[in-house]
């Protein structure tokens, strides 16, 4: 799944920023159920996360 920069920030910004985690072209969003990762790809982010 993908999402727009704009949509992510938009999902981010309603999690606690104590269970982000963000490197250059790299968001791990770290869930009770584990972490999922957002990478950035060209104009978008993706996760292959089943459970997003």
């Amino acid at each position: 799944m993908c999402l727009s920069a704009e949509a992510l920030a938009v999902f981010l910004n309603m999690l606690s920023a104590s269970i982000i985690t963000t490197e250059p072209g790299l968001v791990i969003v770290n869930a009770t159920d584990g972490p999922m990762h957002w990478v950035a790809y060209e104009d978008a982010w993706c996760t292959k996360d089943p459970n997003a």
